[in-house]
């Protein structure tokens, strides 16, 4: 059976971890470039704090964590390519469009004829 040095705590800690996600602008970027890191790499090292933190809850109640450790995440803003937009528009019109044959509701709202369907 395998040990682990880490107690119980100290497992979840880290592998339950705050997630940031980072948002930089294309200047940000070609600078972390120029050492080969993205800048979620970057702050890596920084993520892992030593010293107790104090947090508060919605319900106002202080928290004391040692040794928070966070993690980030770059944004990814390109645009997907055209096929794979022309894919996912037509996947969402086929799968809401209704089954052949089936008997829809018309519910008269005014001057409308609503045809609502079960899916």
């Amino acid at each position: 059976m395998a040990q682990c040095v880490q107690s119980v705590q100290e497992f979840i800690q880290d592998s339950f971890v705050p997630l940031v996600a980072a948002l930089c602008s294309e200047e940000a970027e070609r600078l972390t470039r120029k050492n080969s890191l993205s800048f979620a790499e970057l702050v890596k090292p920084f993520c892992r704090l030593t010293s107790e933190v104090h947090m508060r809850d919605p319900n106002n109640q202080l928290h004391i964590i040692k040794n928070l450790k966070i993690a980030v995440n770059n944004i990814i803003t390109h645009p997907p390519q055209p096929g794979a937009i022309r894919k996912l528009l037509n996947d969402v019109v086929s799968v809401s469009q209704p089954a052949e044959g089936l008997v829809a509701n018309v519910i008269t709202a005014g001057d409308y004829d609503l045809n609502i369907s079960g899916m």
